[in-house]
């Protein structure tokens, strides 16, 4: 049971269209080219946002290239999620002049690096966080399994004041909202960002017990229930957990949305964009 009695976060409508499609190229599955694609970016409304915000933005899985032109092969390419973040800083200017993007919390929930010549490629997401941290107040996320940091790059991501990122799993304050993060998946460890099972799981029962009002993973819990892929041991550490908004990613659900009789709601933003604001 919560301990404040602040309204817990709860989705209460996503738009059934897209805002906006953002048009991007990636490596195909089979590794014989690349594929045009369109991200998503979807508005919906959100009860429980404090004062200290005017909107939550949710997105995972930003593996793509945009603005792609293979002539222009000596120019580092433009990772998907730095458009996502410009992109979305105009839609604020053109839909909801009247919110204040430094009162906007960004969650990210990991694999925001691409390689074209390798589907799956692991490389650097440090870009796309700092362009969210130049468009908006406050940047927060975990580490997909393909997301590698350097050192000096998780060093310059904690050194930055409106960034936190989740580089060991935990919680935080930030808007008096509990916001925690787990980032990586359950696998070989010998493998950039997995963890052991009872690792991984052991971290996140430690983290429900601390009570968040968000929990940002990169994977998602599988719901058999529903036909929804991803991890079923995350899940039976998740369903008894009330008044909780999970987003998560890794695979992907033609659902983005699922909420239990208990008030937790998981929301899978693999390859999507969420744009959340209080009812008008």
């Amino acid at each position: 049971m919560k301990k404040h009695t602040k309204r817990a976060l709860k989705i209460v409508d996503i738009a059934r269209e897209p805002l906006e499609k953002i048009p991007y190229v990636t490596a195909t599955s089979k590794g014989t080219g690349i594929s045009s694609e369109l991200l998503p970016i979807y508005w919906g409304e959100i009860l429980g946002l404090p004062e200290e915000l005017d909107a939550l933005i949710i997105a995972s899985d930003l593996q793509g290239i945009a603005d792609y032109k293979q002539e222009q092969v000596e120019e580092a390419p433009k990772l998907l999620g730095e458009e996502l973040a410009e992109v979305l800083s105009l839609l604020f200017q053109i839909h909801l002049s009247d919110l204040d993007p430094a009162k906007v919390m960004v969650c990210l929930c990991g694999d925001l690096y691409t390689d074209l010549t390798k589907r799956g490629a692991s490389g650097n997401p440090l870009p796309v966080w700092s362009a969210f941290r130049n468009y908006f107040g406050f940047v927060t996320g975990v580490a997909g399994n393909h997301d590698l940091l350097t050192n000096e790059e998780q060093a310059e991501l904690g050194s930055t004041t409106g960034i936190h990122y989740f580089s060991d799993g935990g919680k935080m304050m930030y808007a008096n909202l509990a916001v925690a993060g787990l980032g990586g998946i359950i696998g070989r460890v010998d493998k950039p960002n997995r963890m052991e099972e009872d690792d991984y799981l052991a971290r996140l029962r430690h983290i429900l017990r601390q009570v968040p009002d968000i929990l940002l993973l990169h994977e998602s819990p599988k719901i058999s229930s529903q036909g929804l892929p991803g991890n079923p041991h995350i899940w039976k550490e998740l369903q008894n957990s009330a008044e909780l908004l999970v987003c998560c990613g890794h695979v992907h659900w033609d659902t983005p949305l699922v909420e239990t009789n208990n008030g937790l709601q998981i929301l899978n933003a693999d390859g999507r964009a969420f744009i959340f604001t209080a009812p008008h």
